[in-house]
């Protein structure tokens, strides 16, 4: 919702014949428990061109509902939750009452946007991600028991409305963080997961490594769990050694890059050497968007890489010594293949929002999906 202003990105900006579904987030838990948008002037206030003030619903919720006119099969999720917006789910699903509570405030809210379904996006249950005060032990058992009262609710709902009503779950890649999720119990309430396999590695590393590497690799000094677990690969095999369906995993794909400094040459730029800094100019993190690569992809001062070993692309300025992570159409091509080698769910993108003004990233996608052969 927030694009509108820091981004100028808009949904009229999104090409409806690349997607299938979206999740327009945020939304969070109340204080008192209630499912609750973040900006209602975003979602069903603010004036895009040809809207009227005397419309009752305009807004970005306005724009989706024209969207689904031009692709009729195109889903839209209410997101809620995400990092910094997950203090009150664990005490609101503590207790029976709170989360039928909650799944009934959400749905109201899902039917008045006219929604398709609801994803959750639990920030971290256990470990409490931004605000690790609030996590609780329980959260484990507590996370499930919520996907059930959810799942029942919105099939009574969706009984009601003569309507299917989807519901999905962000996981994380991090084996440190699913642990904590009982995933073989959780999935037979979840239409699919959405699993996070991108941020490997990022503004907390030791070293300058790929953050969404799709195979781990022998260059990799790191340990032997970590060189096993943190890597799509890797992943998606321990959820599938769990009794996860693999048509219930969906990948991610980051529209988004790494950033580090102070990294040293070596035959492979500075692949897998020690960082301890962040470059000037970067978004949060060391982070930059898609949007934001132009210039060094053009620039002559970055050496362009493509590691054969995890599939991913690498940038490195030696003079600056600055390396950078990110996805291109290359990389792209291997994680599709991948997934439909696999027989997994999808791919899902976080941000689309982060996407350049040519659609480079999702028209990959699409043109990978469209492919015969394996790159």
């Amino acid at each position: 919702s927030y694009n509108i202003y820091d981004l100028d990105y808009y949904v009229t900006d999104i090409n409806p014949e690349y997607v299938t579904h979206i999740n327009y987030r945020p939304f969070t838990v109340s204080d008192n428990g209630q499912c609750v948008s973040t900006d209602e002037w975003a979602d069903t206030g603010y004036m895009y061109p040809g809207d009227k003030e005397t419309n009752r619903v305009r807004g970005n919720i306005n724009q989706f509902h024209q969207m689904r006119g031009e692709n009729p099969d195109l889903k839209i999720l209410m997101s809620v939750g995400g990092w910094g917006l997950s203090e009150n789910f664990s005490a609101m699903a503590a207790d029976e009452n709170s989360r039928v509570r909650f799944a009934r405030s959400c749905i109201g809210l899902m039917r008045t946007y006219d929604l398709d379904g609801i994803d959750i996006d639990w920030r971290y249950p256990v470990d409490g991600g931004a605000s690790p005060e609030t996590a609780s032990p329980d959260d484990t058992q507590n996370y499930v028991l919520l996907l059930q009262t959810l799942r029942e609710e919105l099939d009574k709902a969706g009984t009601a409305d003569d309507r299917i009503y989807l519901l999905t779950a962000l996981i994380p890649s991090s084996q440190a963080l699913y642990q904590y999720y009982d995933l073989n119990a959780m999935h037979p309430y979840l239409d699919w997961m959405n699993v996070a396999t991108y941020g490997y590695a990022g503004a907390w590393s030791d070293l300058a490594s790929p953050h969404s590497p799709l195979y781990t690799s022998n260059r990799d000094p790191r340990s032997e769990v970590e060189r096993t677990l943190y890597n799509i690969d890797g992943t998606v095999n321990d959820f599938l050694n769990m009794g996860i369906p693999a048509d219930k995993i969906v990948l991610g794909i980051s529209f988004y890059a790494q950033t580090w400094s102070n990294v040293r040459p070596n035959d492979i730029f500075g692949l897998y050497e020690p960082a301890t800094g962040l470059p000037t100019g970067t978004r949060s993190n060391g982070t930059l968007y898609y949007r934001d690569l132009e210039p060094l992809l053009e620039s002559p001062n970055y050496t362009k890489f493509f590691d054969d070993e995890t599939k991913t692309p690498w940038m490195y300025n030696e003079d600056r010594r600055i390396a950078v992570s990110y996805e291109n159409e290359r990389s792209i091509q291997f994680k599709i293949a991948y997934l439909e080698r696999m027989g997994l769910g999808g791919v899902m993108v976080s941000e689309i929002s982060y996407e350049d003004t040519r659609q480079t990233l999702m028209q990959a996608i699409d043109a990978a999906y469209s492919a015969d052969t394996t790159p």
